[in-house]
């Protein structure tokens, strides 16, 4: 989409509702490279050939998180999760490192724990889309002695002033006796200014019963404050047992 002289007038009008404050075409809240030079060419992404020349020079991206996520149950004694998470990104590839530590409610002192790291790499230059592939390891922990593995596949397609998407989680456990979890998620992704709100349905069978395929639905609302600092809370709940309900979340800086 290359620069019109007279886009500045037009983008009052037509970026009411999401400002575009380098007037490339495309809303700050999917622009992804601010400040491109006037009338270059960009990308759905809103960065030109140049930006994202200077992209591939920058050097490592880090963002780290910390949160709280309440798990109730109709039949069971309630869970509470505390998680932290640093991630490093360069270029199209992101290494994360999660930790999260669980009490399960029935006695004193906290039950298990996970310790993860990831790999993922993301593909921007189909034509209004982006396809994300990763690997998960799910380390032996004091709680849980057992490594764990995981395949994750993910494509989105843009539209405008949102996008839509289709992720695949395949989880392969070390515990003997266990299957390995398919986790099927679609969702869609809508920006007003600082605001994603994302709505979500996921559907995955037990590790026990591969037969067994268990439906949850639900909203995860992301505020960015600043460039650096955002805000997520996150809510779901279990289609079939609508007493199963879950609320999360998170704070989160870049650097």
């Amino acid at each position: 989409m290359k620069k019109l002289i007279f886009l500045g007038l037009s983008a009052l009008f037509a970026f009411a509702n999401a400002a575009d404050s380098d007037l490339d075409g495309v809303p700050d809240n999917l622009d992804i490279c601010p400040n491109t030079p006037f009338l270059e060419t960009v990308n759905k992404q809103g960065c030109s050939q140049s930006q994202l020349k200077k992209i591939k020079k920058k050097k490592i991206k880090f963002n780290i998180s910390a949160g709280y996520e309440y798990d109730h149950y109709k039949n069971s004694k309630s869970s509470k999760l505390f998680f932290t998470s640093l991630s490093a990104k360069k270029n199209n590839f992101k290494l994360s490192l999660y930790y999260s530590i669980l009490h399960d409610g029935y006695n004193s002192g906290y039950k298990s724990n996970d310790l993860i790291t990831s790999l993922y790499y993301y593909n921007y230059s189909l034509n209004n889309t982006s396809l994300k592939f990763g690997a998960k390891i799910y380390l032996p922990t004091f709680f849980n002695d057992k490594t764990d593995y995981a395949l994750f596949i993910q494509g989105i397609y843009f539209f405008d002033k949102f996008d839509i998407g289709l992720s695949e989680k395949h989880k392969i456990y070390g515990e003997s006796g266990t299957n390995a979890k398919d986790t099927i998620t679609a969702f869609a992704d809508f920006y007003y200014k600082k605001l994603t709100i994302s709505p979500y349905a996921y559907t995955e069978n037990s590790a026990y019963d591969s037969s067994t395929w268990n439906k949850y639905a639900g909203i995860t609302l992301f505020y960015s404050i600043n460039k650096k600092i955002g805000i997520m809370l996150d809510s779901s709940i279990d289609m079939e047992e609508s007493k199963n309900y879950t609320i999360d979340g998170s704070i989160s800086y870049g650097f």
